[in-house]
């Protein structure tokens, strides 16, 4: 059976239905689905039926929310319907790719494993998050006292100061008279520039969701310096490991790279693997398709670099490119590791430098009219 392909009708048949029913769905944080998906594959894997499995876990939380998805999927599964249907109905939970898996674990008849690889794609994810907020907490926390205190200096005390040197009858500096002049657009702009920064927040979330404008959003992020090249990694590391789970689990190459797409969250990596499908199914090796032959005339597929490329290749000949993928996926984990921490360093030191030179150029212009006037004297 072709998974990636039925799974795909299958939402696509919801339509508007779909779109109707996430409106009305229950929402869970990232921890509470881990959790669930945790207790969920531990009772599966012990023999528990699926039905009995949920029943048992209804009794044991005492989150409304989760009690209320729990619900749910037994009302579905009372109905004759699969767990993936059941899933199907909280799309605002369960992604494309989740689904997929669960819909593999059905017909293999592993499903406890697939809802313990579900659950470790959303470790991986959210372990990734925390590592990332946590080498950006200290950068962020000295740029919003920063902008906080050069606000609060530019609306406050910049006008007193103007005040004492346009009493004292002293000539500005343009340095001085510069700073004086953002004051002023500030404090008769504030509340113009509030509003700008809150509609361009909303547009920028619309373009970031919106299915017309969200490839362009992520082909963005990819080349922002730093960031680009830890997204893309972590891009490849789901690749790899999902791809590897999928094939080390018998489901054909086609089947796997279409469910694997949906593991990404990036339209613009999707669209390229659109085109690995495509060649696949025609008989073309994979290792072609990510441009290995092209590595000896000097070129590299800007989507897979080419120790990817490589691996696969090898696998092809080798019969053993599940173990390779899942391999070349931990190794591009720790190098995400090494990222992060060389992210948070690189970034510290460039916050710094920027914001004690714009507070030291705010200085300087309060003070250069005050020795001018010592000068004088």
């Amino acid at each position: 059976m072709d998974f990636g392909k039925n799974i795909l009708l299958k939402i696509k048949s919801f339509g508007l239905k779909q779109a109707s029913i996430a409106k009305f769905s229950v929402k869970i944080s990232l921890k509470d689905k881990i959790n669930l998906l945790e207790q969920l594959s531990s009772l599966i894997n012990s023999g528990i039926p699926i039905l009995n499995s949920f029943k048992i876990m209804i009794y044991q939380t005492r989150d409304k929310k989760i009690k209320r998805l729990i619900s749910q999927i037994i009302s579905t599964l009372n109905k004759g319907e699969s767990l993936k249907d059941a899933f199907l109905k909280h799309p605002n939970i369960f992604s494309t790719f989740d689904i997929s898996i669960i819909e593999m674990g059905e017909v293999t008849g592993k499903l406890g494993d697939a809802i313990e690889t579900i659950k470790i794609k959303e470790e991986k994810s959210k372990e990734l998050k925390g590592k990332i907020i946590g080498a950006l907490v200290y950068p962020m926390v000295i740029i919003s006292l920063s902008i906080l205190m050069i606000g609060v200096f530019m609306i406050f005390v910049i006008p007193k100061i103007q005040k004492m040197y346009t009493d004292a009858k002293v000539n500005l500096p343009d340095l001085t008279q510069g700073v004086i002049n953002a004051s002023i657009f500030l404090q008769e702009n504030i509340k113009e520039i509030c509003t700008g920064i809150i509609i361009f927040i909303i547009l920028l979330s619309i373009f970031k969701n919106h299915p017309r404008t969200k490839i362009y959003f992520d082909r963005f992020i990819l080349k922002i310096p730093l960031f680009g090249g830890l997204i893309k990694k972590k891009i490849l590391a789901l690749f790899c490991s999902s791809l590897g789970t999928l094939l080390q689990n018998g489901i054909i190459i086609n089947s796997s790279l279409q469910i694997s797409s949906k593991a990404l969250e990036n339209d613009y990596y999707e669209k390229e693997l659109k085109k690995l499908i495509s060649g696949v199914s025609k008989g073309i090796e994979l290792s072609t398709l990510m441009g290995i032959e092209e590595i000896s005339k000097g070129k590299e597929n800007s989507y897979f670099p080419v120790e990817l490329a490589s691996i696969v290749k090898i696998g092809e000949q080798t019969g053993k490119l599940a173990p390779l993928l899942l391999k070349i996926s931990q190794k591009y984990n720790k190098e995400i590791d090494n990222l992060v921490k060389n992210i948070g360093t690189a970034i510290e030191p460039i916050v710094i430098v920027v914001v004690g030179g714009i507070i030291g150029t705010l200085i300087m212009a309060i003070m250069l009219p005050f020795f001018n006037m010592v000068n004088v004297i």
